[in-house]
């Protein structure tokens, strides 16, 4: 569904865009990223090998566009790319393998850190699970207190204390209070949980 939506959306900013640039790659699903001289490769890329990047008139510059590419295991290409003046432009990129040990071990730093920031914002994501069971919890705990206090003022108010009615508003205290109690203590977990994925999360993203 999300995948569909992304495909709406890209045909939609094509549609409206005034130049269009198909890129491809050899090997394909390389990372791309427009208008970056020094990429973060660590971030998401803003397309993969092969696209239709959409430009807009603030992308292009005298009728250029600078196109990064990174793909593990082959070297870094940046080029400055002359767009045609047809609506549509055409990039293709054979990429070159890298040899050097070094950059090698930087690309695999770089994909892991990318996947640990990947990982922290699906916990960050994940901390309004929790944070919006807290919130519920707590409008329970809120509720049952409230029909506590009420079958405490009964209570109260009571003249006689052996009724059948005395006695069942007694229970229904009772019950009402262990339930505000039980709804608490989710409230607190929700809360330490949802704090503890969005921390956690947060700092996982640097």
């Amino acid at each position: 569904m999300f995948r569909l939506i992304s495909i709406c959306l890209l045909f939609v900013n094509i549609a409206f865009a005034q130049k269009v640039l198909h890129v491809s790659t050899i090997p394909s699903k390389a990372d791309i990223y427009v208008q970056e001289m020094r990429p973060d490769h660590t971030d998401d890329p803003d397309y993969t090998s092969p696209a239709f990047i959409p430009l807009s008139d603030e992308q292009v510059t005298e009728g250029e566009i600078l196109v990064s590419l990174f793909h593990p295991e082959f070297t870094d290409t940046t080029i400055r790319v002359k767009l045609s003046d047809r609506d549509t432009s055409y990039l293709i990129v054979s990429q070159q393998p890298a040899l050097d040990e070094d950059l090698l071990s930087e690309q695999r730093s770089e994909l892991s850190k990318r996947q640990r920031k990947k990982f922290g914002k699906g916990l960050m994501f994940t901390s309004v699970l929790p944070f919006a069971v807290s919130a519920v919890a707590g409008i329970v705990t809120q509720y049952e207190i409230s029909k506590a206090e009420d079958c405490k003022k009964t209570l109260k108010n009571s003249a006689i204390a052996e009724t059948k009615h005395y006695r069942q508003t007694e229970r229904d205290f009772k019950d009402y209070r262990d339930k505000a109690k039980t709804s608490r203590s989710v409230m607190y977990t929700g809360l330490i949980a949802g704090a503890s994925f969005l921390t956690l999360g947060f700092i996982l993203t640097f």
